[in-house]
C-alpha cells in the first residue's frame, strides 16, 4: 500500500499525543532553565548564573544552583535557612524556596550556591489562558486503549494507546508512550520514576488558565490513583496556544515511587472507564463527596501497597471499610437512624455493605487458608466475621489476642487482606454505577484474562 493511501486510510484515527517533556530512562533529571536568572529576598537581588532542574530522587522537586558574582553584603543575607526567597526568570517568577547550600569561592570562582523550589513552581505567565493543558502522568498503569497513529518522514503506525476520558467541563485524552515498553523496564530495573504518558486536556468552552485547572487536576490524579492502586498525578503542566507552550507547571505533585501492585481495572479494555470518571467527576462536585473519595482512596492504596505489611494493611481496609459504610450506609442511603447505626458492630457492619453489592458472606473458593481458620473456629460464621476477627487479635494487645494472632496462618491474613481490598474495590464501583468487566483479585483462575468479569451486581453477566 502506497503512503498517500496509508495516510487517506487512517485520516480519521488521531495523532498520538507529544510533550516537550523528555524522559526515556528512569530518574533522568529534567532541565527547565540554564543561564542567568535571579534570587530575590528582602534584602536585594543576587544574579545567578547556572541551572534549574526538576529532580525525582532523594529530594523530589524544582532545585537550583549556580554561581554568583555580587556584593558580598547581599550574598551573606542569603543564609541556609528556611528563610523564603523567589526565583526570578525573564522577569517572571519561577517559584519560592529557600537556600540549602552555599559556597564561598574566590573573586574569580564566586560564591556557588543551591536551593530547592517549595510549593507551586511554574515557568513562565502562568497567568496567560490556553486553549489547552498538555501534561504527563508518570508511574502509571498498563492499559490496551484505543487507536492512534504515529507517524514521522520515516515510518508509520497504529497503537492501541488511548484513554479518553470526558465530563461536561472538558475532554482529557491519555496517550501511553510509543516506548511504553521499555519505559516500563527501566522502572523494573531501577524503579523510581518514569513518564510512561503523554496527555491533553481541552476545554469544551473557551480557553482555560492554570489556576482554573487545579481543582480538575485534583479530581483527575484521585481518579488515576483508583486506577492504578498507587498514587499518581498529572505532571509538568503545559499551556498551549496555537501549538506553542507558553508556561509549564513544575510544581512537585504526590507519585509513589514505582512498584507493580494488583488493581482492579481490566488490562485488555478501556470500555466503562471514561463513563466511571464522568460520575466521578460529577460527585466530585459536593465537598463531602470529596472528602470522602480522597479518604477512601487513601487507606485504599496504602492497604494495596502493603505499606504496613500484611497486619498493619488489614487495619487499614478497616478503617476504609469503617469509612464506606459510614458515607454510603448510613449518610447517604440512610438505612439505619439514629444510636442504631453505632452499636452495629464491625462484622455486621461489613455484611450490610455486602448486602447493597449482591456479594456472598462466604469465603472465596480460592482463599483456602481463610476458610480453614473459619472451619476451626466456632465462634466464626463466615468471611466478615473472619476479617475483623483477625483485625482484632492485631489491634488488641491482651495476651489471649496475641497468642490468637500468632496461630494464624499468614496466608490466612494474606487472604483477609486480599479480600478486604476487594470488598473496597468493590463498594467504589458500586458507588460509581460500574457496570463492566474489572479484575477480579479474589478469582481462581490462572490466566489474568479469565479474572476479568462483570461485578456481582451487573445485569451483564
Amino acid at each position: 500500500m502506497q503512503a498517500k493511501e496509508i495516510l487517506e486510510r487512517y485520516k480519521d484515527v488521531p495523532e498520538i499525543i507529544q510533550s516537550s517533556i523528555e524522559m526515556i530512562e528512569a530518574n533522568c533529571p529534567i532541565q527547565i532553565f540554564s543561564g542567568n536568572y535571579l534570587i530575590r529576598n528582602e534584602k536585594g537581588d543576587l544574579n545567578v548564573n547556572g541551572e534549574i532542574i526538576f529532580n525525582w530522587v532523594a529530594s523530589s522537586g524544582s532545585h537550583f544552583f549556580g554561581t554568583i558574582n555580587a556584593d558580598t553584603q547581599i550574598a551573606d543575607s542569603f543564609s541556609i535557612s528556611h528563610d523564603k526567597i523567589q526565583i526570578i526568570v525573564d522577569g517572571l517568577v519561577f517559584g519560592d524556596g529557600n537556600v540549602n547550600n552555599k559556597t564561598i569561592g574566590t573573586n574569580i570562582s564566586g560564591t556557588e550556591i543551591k536551593g530547592r523550589l517549595l510549593g507551586q513552581a511554574c515557568f513562565g505567565d502562568k497567568s496567560v489562558a490556553v486553549e489547552k493543558l498538555v501534561f504527563t502522568i508518570p508511574n502509571f498503569r498498563d492499559f490496551h486503549g484505543t487507536v492512534v497513529k504515529s507517524k514521522t518522514e520515516a515510518n508509520f503506525s497504529t497503537l492501541s494507546n488511548r484513554l479518553t476520558l470526558e465530563n461536561d467541563f472538558c475532554i482529557i485524552n491519555i496517550d501511553k508512550c510509543k516506548d511504553f515498553k521499555n519505559r516500563i523496564q527501566s522502572l523494573e530495573e531501577k524503579g523510581g520514576f518514569n513518564i510512561l504518558y503523554n496527555c491533553e486536556l481541552v476545554p469544551k468552552k473557551g480557553s482555560v488558565k492554570l489556576e482554573d485547572s487545579a481543582e480538575i487536576f485534583h479530581c483527575l490524579s484521585t481518579f488515576l490513583t483508583f486506577l492504578n492502586g498507587r498514587r499518581t498525578s498529572a505532571f509538568f503542566i503545559q499551556g498551549v496556544y496555537e501549538e506553542r507552550v507558553l508556561w509549564c507547571d513544575y510544581t512537585d505533585y504526590l507519585v509513589d515511587s514505582y512498584k507493580y501492585v494488583q488493581t482492579w481495572p481490566q488490562k485488555t479494555s478501556v470500555i466503562g472507564i471514561s463513563k466511571l470518571w464522568e460520575q466521578f467527576s460529577t460527585l466530585w462536585k459536593d465537598s463531602n463527596n470529596k472528602n470522602f473519595f480522597i479518604s477512601a482512596i487513601h487507606w485504599y492504596v496504602e492497604a494495596n501497597a502493603n505499606s504496613g505489611f500484611t497486619e498493619g494493611s488489614i487495619i487499614m481496609t478497616q478503617t476504609a471499610l469503617e469509612l464506606l459504610y459510614n458515607w454510603w450506609i448510613i449518610e447517604s442511603k440512610k438505612m439505619i437512624v439514629g444510636k442504631d447505626s453505632e452499636n452495629i458492630n464491625a462484622a455486621n457492619k461489613i455484611r450490610l455493605l455486602l448486602s447493597q453489592l449482591d456479594i456472598s458472606h462466604s469465603v472465596p473458593l480460592a482463599f483456602t487458608h481463610l476458610q480453614q481458620f473459619v472451619d476451626e473456629n466456632e465462634n466464626i460464621t463466615d468471611a466478615p466475621e473472619a476479617i475483623v476477627q483477625i483485625r482484632n487479635a492485631i489491634v488488641h494487645s491482651q495476651h489471649e489476642k496475641r497468642k490468637k494472632l500468632d496461630s494464624i496462618h499468614y496466608m490466612a491474613k494474606h487472604e483477609a487482606l486480599q479480600l478486604s481490598i476487594w470488598y473496597i474495590e468493590m463498594t467504589l464501583l458500586k458507588i460509581l454505577d460500574f457496570d463492566e468487566k474489572y479484575f477480579n483479585r479474589c478469582s481462581r483462575k490462572m490466566w489474568a484474562s479469565e479474572a476479568e468479569v462483570f461485578p456481582p451486581w451487573s445485569s451483564k453477566g
